[in-house]
């Protein structure tokens, strides 16, 4: 299951170009909509977004605490908009879900383990894919899948997304015949006399 990250929000009065001086006083300008809900205007503690999602990552579930309100705002990032495109964050973008229904994200594979192929047979590892599509309620979503390369003990072994195992709760939609890894045997080299 994902970490549950909380990040504290106070609504935002200040629109268009009086933002500047939001960012000045070291607050992010964000707005939060969802199905059925009206878009709202935010704004959080930037150095504590920056630690936030440099710890829990990009995909992260948030739960928003904005102030006045009684009970938390289940979100996930939607949009961050980047000083000149790479820079610091200067706007962000939360879509709100609903925890009990269920939603489509992609989630990371962590490959583990060795594969006998690389380590006795000198074979080069081929990774293939990196992330999968998952559908699942919101707070079931893994942080990552973790993906045992010891099957791979021969070149014709592949590692496909049929072959991981998910929580029971988590429907994985990519197609389960995609290559995960493979390895690759050595190529052999004949010296010319």
């Amino acid at each position: 299951m994902a970490e549950r990250v909380v990040i504290q929000a106070a609504p935002r009065t200040v629109l268009g170009k009086k933002v500047a001086q939001l960012r000045r006083n070291g607050r992010l300008p964000a707005n939060v909509y969802g199905r059925g809900i009206n878009s709202q205007a935010v704004d959080i503690d930037a150095r504590e977004f920056a630690r936030t999602i440099k710890s829990a990552g990009l995909r992260a579930m948030i739960q928003l605490s904005v102030e006045g309100e009684s009970s938390p705002r289940y979100v996930i990032l939607r949009g961050l908009a980047r000083k000149g495109g790479t820079g610091d964050p200067i706007h962000v973008d939360f879509f709100q879900v609903d925890p009990n229904i269920p939603i489509q994200a992609n989630v990371p594979l962590r490959l583990t383990g060795e594969a006998p192929a690389v380590r006795d047979l000198a074979g080069t590892l081929l990774p293939g894919l990196d992330v999968i599509a998952v559908r699942c309620k919101p707070l079931d979503i893994p942080d990552a899948i973790t993906v045992d390369l010891g099957v791979l003990n021969s070149f014709d072994v592949s590692l496909t997304v049929g072959d991981i195992a998910v929580p029971g709760d988590v429907e994985v939609l990519t197609d389960p015949a995609v290559v995960i890894a493979t390895v690759n045997a050595p190529r052999i080299r004949v010296a010319a006399h």
